[in-house]
């Protein structure tokens, strides 16, 4: 047995043991360090994450939000825009009101009744004057419309008809721009507002053409005044 120069054996200290020992227990220490680190990390990238779906999750309900609050201010601007739309033909308004319908008919005039205006003239040859704008409901295409109205030969002025002279009997026109009438009147009568009086010169092509009808020779260019009592 190997002793000391004391007489005592050489076995390895306490210390030296723990010395041998530190490598693989700071080993192991940065193992741990660098497990909670990663751990941390991990922590922090699902904390992001969510706070990103989040984010996300918020904009896109934003979003939605502002397509529901636009659609119907789309729609109010398209039917403020529709509302102030031109609806029916051109037609220019005469400057005053012919004194004759100022007053209930009980007949119809015998001819035109002078008029402050130049007719406004339509592609398809249609003119129109408003001598009366009214302020009721606008007969638009579709609606049921109740008329009074003379109508003359513009070759010499000739009444050939009026509903005045059965008692102010209305017509009925429905529905509108559909109707069993002439072309002149299902185009000229959009528009039109209950109590208003409108003239409509007709050329033959939206009148009764090369046909005569009624005492209304064939080619013949027809003036109406019209007049609307209601439209529905």
């Amino acid at each position: 047995m190997t002793q000391t120069a004391n007489g005592r054996k050489n076995t390895p200290s306490k210390t030296t043991s723990q010395r041998q020992n530190r490598p693989g227990q700071r080993q192991q220490e940065r193992l741990m360090r660098l497990e909670r680190r990663r751990r941390r990390q991990r922590i922090l990238t699902s904390v992001i994450t969510a706070l990103v779906l989040i984010a996300a999750a918020g904009l896109g309900f934003w979003q939605y939000q502002q397509h529901l609050v636009a659609q119907p201010n789309a729609a109010n601007a398209t039917a403020t825009a529709n509302s102030h739309a031109h609806v029916g033909p051109s037609c220019s308004t005469a400057s005053s009101t012919p004194s004759v319908y100022n007053s209930t008919l009980t007949a119809g005039p015998k001819n035109p009744p002078p008029a402050t205006g130049t007719p406004a003239k339509n592609s398809d040859g249609l003119q129109c004057l408003d001598l009366k704008v009214g302020t009721g409901a606008m007969a638009q295409s579709g609606s049921s419309v109740s008329v009074e109205y003379t109508g003359w030969l513009e070759s010499n002025g000739k009444k050939f008809d009026s509903s005045y002279d059965r008692g102010g009997q209305s017509f009925s026109v429905s529905p509108l721009e559909q109707a069993q009438i002439i072309s002149g009147w299902n185009e000229g009568l959009v528009g039109m507002k209950v109590g208003g009086t409108r003239r409509l010169i007709i050329p033959p092509s939206l009148g009764y053409g090369a046909q005569a009808n009624q005492g209304i020779p064939a080619n013949s260019t027809l003036i109406f005044d019209v007049t609307v009592i209601s439209v529905q």
